[in-house]
């Protein structure tokens, strides 16, 4: 009974401490008059919208429009530094605005992606990691993007670990181990071939398990690493973005193994940071388990893919009793 009085407490109580580290982009000017600025917020505000929604062709719909109507409503600060403007945005606001006009919305938090690129030039390939001349390139086209990028430092650690050659045979078993010392939820495995075209082969990885899969050509080396990083992002929104739908129904989560105070609360912030969760409440808790119910604007399958980012929870099915109510497990 203390337990859910505490939890009943902490219900309350926001969730705001989640660091948005997606609300500046970054612009170039022609100069500092009214028009220049006026101008580069409007495509700031285009490119806020792209990395909100997942999907480049928010920006031909409605509610594009309508936000750059209302351009002051959005921007909450900018700043000149030489002949860039870096302007920051209401993030939360935007979304909360994209979700009612019935636009995709990719929240947060969103998962890291651990990125393995080999460019495969003459030789036997370099890491896209380090000094490479094209990690800045990959880092500032995920910023753009909104994807949640990590490099992998490809020091001796990782050269003992995996090879360029295990990234580009598909030797996963030592690529996933080598993952292990980061920080991550999805992992890109990717190849690009220098020529006229070039091309990047890429995989995104859960696991052993594939999620998607492609193959894209572009005109230089330089535009086939926004080509990949536009193609990862693309697939993963299509995953994991959510537009809103009318919903008078809760789906049931029972979750097992919740032993303490602060797993649930680790839970519960997990659960309300989901894209497309309009709302999280608490039904009922005993020993281990707590059950919520989960105010979830979409269909059932992608709040199942969402559900998988967490790598502390897993189904636990239970042939045995049968109910309407999704059983999952806490893994700690």
């Amino acid at each position: 009974m203390r337990f859910l009085g505490i939890v009943a407490l902490l219900l309350g109580l926001s969730l705001g401490a989640r660091a948005d580290s997606l609300n500046m982009v970054v612009l170039p000017v022609d100069g500092r008059g009214e028009t220049e600025r006026q101008e580069a917020l409007q495509q700031g505000l285009k490119q806020m919208l792209v990395r909100l929604s997942g999907k480049q062709q928010v920006v031909d719909q409605p509610v594009t429009e309508q936000a750059l109507a209302q351009l002051d409503r959005w921007v909450t600060r900018y700043d000149y530094n030489g002949d860039t403007l870096l302007a920051r945005y209401d993030t939360h606001g935007l979304m909360d605005f994209m979700a009612v006009e019935g636009a995709p919305v990719w929240g947060f938090p969103r998962p890291q992606v651990l990125i393995w690129l080999v460019e495969q030039g003459a030789g036997r390939g370099d890491m896209v990691a380090g000094d490479h001349e094209l990690r800045e390139q990959l880092v500032s086209e995920a910023q753009r993007r909104g994807l949640s990028l990590v490099v992998p430092e490809w020091d001796s650690q990782d050269r003992n670990a995996v090879t360029v050659a295990d990234v580009r045979g598909r030797f996963d078993n030592q690529l996933l181990s080598a993952s292990d010392r980061y920080s991550h939820e999805l992992v890109v495995a990717a190849v690009l071939y220098e020529g006229s075209p070039t091309k990047v082969s890429w995989r995104v990885l859960q696991g052993n398990k594939t999620l998607d899969q492609g193959r894209e050509e572009s005109a230089s080396v330089e535009q086939a690493v926004k080509t990949l990083v536009d193609a990862v992002t693309d697939q993963l929104a299509q995953r994991y973005a959510v537009a809103s739908s009318a919903s008078q129904q809760l789906t049931l989560l029972e979750v097992e193994q919740v032993q303490t105070l602060a797993d649930w609360y680790q839970l519960q912030g997990f659960l309300s940071g989901l894209s497309g969760m309009r709302a999280v409440s608490l039904v009922q808790t005993s020993d281990q388990v707590v059950t919520f119910g989960l105010d979830f604007g979409a269909s059932d399958s992608q709040l199942r893919s969402l559900l998988e980012l967490s790598r502390q929870l897993r189904p636990c099915p239970d042939d045995v009793v049968a109910g309407p109510q999704w059983r999952y497990c806490w893994r700690p």
